[in-house]
C-alpha cells in the first residue's frame, strides 16, 4: 500500500513540475499581418526583421501553404487537385478581372497544420510575424482558437484597389484581379491593434509603425 501511495505520489509530482514548466516557459509574441494580396506585407515583414535586434521568425501563406505543395496542385488545373485548392478566372458586371481561389478540404488541413505549426514556434519561446490572407471566415476563427493564451498582435494592411491592382500587374506574381477577389472581405471578423495604410508609405515607414506600437 506505501508503495502505492508513493508511486502516485511520484506521479502527481511529475504532472505539477510539468505544469509549471510548461505555464512558466517564456513564450513569444506573435505579429498578424492581414491584408489583400499585393498590399505589401511581405516587404514589411523583411523591413520589420532586418530593421529588428530581436529574432522574429517570418511564416506565411507563401511558406507555410503554398511552398509545401507540389506545383501540379497550382499550376495544373485538373479536377483531381481541386481537393486542395482551384483557381477561378472571371469577369466581373463592370468588365474587371477577378481570380478567386478556393480552397477545398486537403488544402483545409494545411492551413489548420499552418496555425498549429504558428502556436508551437511561439511555445518554445520564438517571435513569430506571419504575412497573412484571411480568405475564409474558418481560419481566423481557427487561428484565435489556436493561438489562445499566447500574445497576439493582428495588424490590419491595407491600401486603395487602384494602388494595389498596379502592384498586382507589376508584379506579375499572382494573376491578374485575385486581389479584387478578396479585397472587400479580407478583413471581416478581426478586431485590428493597429491598421497601417501602403497607399503612400514606404515599406520601411510601415515597418517602423510597428516598431514603435511594439515600444509602448
Amino acid at each position: 500500500m506505501k508503495r502505492i501511495h508513493l508511486v502516485l505520489l511520484i506521479i502527481t509530482f511529475s504532472f505539477v513540475t510539468n505544469v509549471y514548466i510548461q505555464n512558466n516557459h517564456k513564450k513569444g509574441s506573435v505579429i498578424i499581418l492581414n491584408g489583400p494580396s499585393s498590399v505589401g506585407k511581405s516587404s514589411i515583414i523583411r523591413s520589420f526583421q532586418n530593421k529588428n535586434n530581436k529574432v522574429w521568425l517570418g511564416i506565411g501563406l507563401d511558406k507555410f501553404f503554398v511552398d509545401l505543395l507540389p506545383s501540379k496542385f497550382y499550376l495544373e488545373a485538373k479536377p483531381e487537385h481541386h481537393t486542395v485548392m482551384q483557381g477561378v478566372a472571371s469577369v466581373d458586371a463592370k468588365g474587371n478581372k477577378v481570380f478567386n481561389l478556393y480552397i477545398g478540404k486537403e488544402g483545409q488541413k494545411v492551413i489548420k497544420g499552418m496555425h498549429r505549426a504558428i502556436r508551437e514556434y511561439v511555445r518554445a519561446g520564438n517571435n513569430v510575424i506571419v504575412d497573412y490572407i484571411n480568405y475564409d471566415p474558418f481560419w481566423i476563427k481557427d487561428l484565435k482558437k489556436s493561438l489562445k493564451g499566447i500574445k497576439v498582435i493582428f495588424v490590419k494592411i491595407n491600401a486603395s484597389l487602384k494602388t494595389i491592382e498596379e502592384r498586382e500587374k507589376n508584379r506579375a506574381t499572382s494573376p491578374q484581379g485575385h486581389a479584387r477577389s478578396h479585397y472587400h472581405t479580407v478583413h471581416q471578423g478581426i478586431n485590428y491593434d493597429l491598421t497601417i495604410n501602403t497607399d503612400h508609405k514606404t515599406v520601411d515607414e510601415a515597418s517602423e509603425e510597428i516598431i514603435k506600437y511594439l515600444q509602448k
